[in-house]
């Protein structure tokens, strides 16, 4: 199906400036009618330092680019940014957001926090290609959270292009390791990161250990389509 311009909603994503997956994921998926106008956040290493100077620096230049093309929806495009803070930190950037943009926007945190609280997991892993500092942040936000976290298992990579070069099939291994050398097994998983090439083998993943596998840009999609309808 085409559509003119004029027909089409726009939608606004906020990414980390060395985020090459996350782009990508989402326009091969979202419907003709969508567009996806996207403004990028200059970041210097994925650390906690990196993506703390992102959000102090970054995020509301960002925020007001995208604004001037009146999207009707904006993503904040970076799962560990917002989770650094726990979860008043993932509202504040969402409110901020919104107060600049002028719409709602969608945090990767809250929509993978809606996607496995439907799930009802009893035990949940996280497996992130992250060093341990955002690993520590991760696991204490999602525990704030009240979801049943028994591991976190990270790939040690502190560079946004080194975690996008991961070919799906090594994350396909990765996760699968993970969860077999976890205790007690694992329920639900929930891969991180906007520019890990997880989305592509999630469903892969779900038939091989036979649970839910949620990634950042796979909760991400569900939650956009839930939102627009």
């Amino acid at each position: 199906m085409r559509c003119n311009m004029k027909d089409r909603r726009r939608l606004g994503l906020l990414v980390p400036s060395s985020d090459i997956v996350m782009e990508a994921d989402l326009w091969r998926r979202l419907p003709p009618v969508f567009t996806l106008q996207v403004a990028r956040m200059y970041l210097e290493s994925t650390t906690v330092a990196g993506e703390e100077k992102m959000l102090d620096e970054e995020l509301a230049p960002a925020a007001r680019r995208v604004a001037s093309v009146h999207p009707e929806l904006v993503i904040f495009g970076c799962t560990s940014a917002t989770a650094l803070r726990g979860l008043d930190g993932d509202a504040t950037i969402a409110g901020l957001v919104e107060e600049i943009v002028g719409c709602p926007c969608i945090t990767v945190v809250q929509a993978a926090l809606h996607e496995i609280r439907r799930l009802e997991p009893r035990h949940l892993l996280l497996v992130t290609p992250y060093i341990e500092e955002i690993n520590e942040r991760m696991q204490k936000t999602f525990l704030e959270a009240g979801l049943p976290v028994t591991g976190v298992v990270g790939m040690g990579l502190d560079d946004d292009l080194d975690i996008g070069a991961v070919p799906p099939q090594e994350i396909r291994e990765f996760v699968v390791a993970a969860a077999r050398d976890t205790t007690p097994a694992p329920e639900c998983i929930f891969v991180s990161c906007t520019t890990f090439r997880a989305f592509e083998v999630a469903e892969d993943l779900e038939q091989e250990l036979g649970i839910p596998v949620i990634t950042s840009n796979r909760g991400v999609f569900q939650a956009v389509l839930r939102h627009l309808g």
